[in-house]
């Protein structure tokens, strides 16, 4: 399993377009690359962090979602006031 974390700052105003934005896109990852999932988790502080599922690392560089996608992407960046990617992760070890 791969992973790709990113921390946000969403504006304020902008939190319910974001998040109809943000799971848009993240169904799209799902259905069209092959995500096996993404968690977006509020802070205490406001921020927000993405937690995507990959199956690898070459899956996720493939995803490109098609056409009637284009630009929700920069719509998403443009309700946030930051983005950063903050890690890339492959699976080491796991207990359940």
């Amino acid at each position: 399993m791969f992973v790709v974390t990113y921390r946000i700052h969403v504006r304020p105003e902008q939190r319910q377009p974001f998040s109809v934005c943000w799971r848009t896109i993240a169904e799209a990852k799902r259905d069209h690359c092959g995500s096996l999932g993404s968690q977006l988790f509020a802070q205490a502080d406001g921020s927000h962090v993405v937690f995507e599922q990959w199956p690898d690392k070459s899956t996720f560089d493939r995803c490109s979602l098609p056409d009637n996608y284009a630009g929700l992407d920069s719509e998403l960046h443009d309700l946030c006031d930051a983005w950063q990617q903050t890690g890339e992760m492959e699976l080491a070890e796991e207990v359940r």
